[in-house]
């Protein structure tokens, strides 16, 4: 179970015994029987309230991942970097066509500190981005 269910669950529970106590502090006459199924509503909806919350969580947040980008040709092109600001974390690739595209570090495959070496032979695909074409899942050409 997740940390945020379980802390749900918890809350949960103090809730409806605090709910549960005000309630027969304050309903002195009322039956044990009637207590009890008081207890068990108020720990049902608050444990159902609690699902519900960390479903709707757990949605919201593979909702915002970012979708994959659609390439505008299936096949992988390849090119040559033109040269690459790493303090600045992007660059320009030369295609094998001759014409240049954006590429920027979150576009390299890898993790941590990702740059490219001017000269480099490198191969990706083509997406369209904000300003123009720009290179994606850019890798070394083998």
């Amino acid at each position: 179970m997740s940390n945020t269910l379980i802390r749900s669950l918890t809350i949960s529970a103090i809730t409806s015994t605090v709910a549960t106590a005000i309630a027969v502090y304050t309903l002195n006459n009322t039956s044990s029987a009637e207590l009890a199924i008081l207890g068990v509503l108020f720990f049902a909806s608050t444990i159902i309230t609690a699902l519900v919350v960390t479903n709707n969580k757990t949605k919201t947040t593979s909702q915002t991942d970012q979708p994959s980008p659609s390439y505008i040709n299936k096949s992988r092109e390849t090119g040559v970097v033109k040269w690459f600001n790493t303090n600045k974390g992007f660059g320009f690739i030369t295609r094998d066509n001759g014409d240049d595209v954006f590429v920027h570090f979150r576009s390299i495959r890898g993790q941590g500190h990702r740059t490219l070496i001017e000269g480099q032979r490198v191969e990706f695909n083509i997406s369209t981005g904000e300003k123009g074409l720009q290179a994606e899942d850019v890798a070394s050409a083998s």
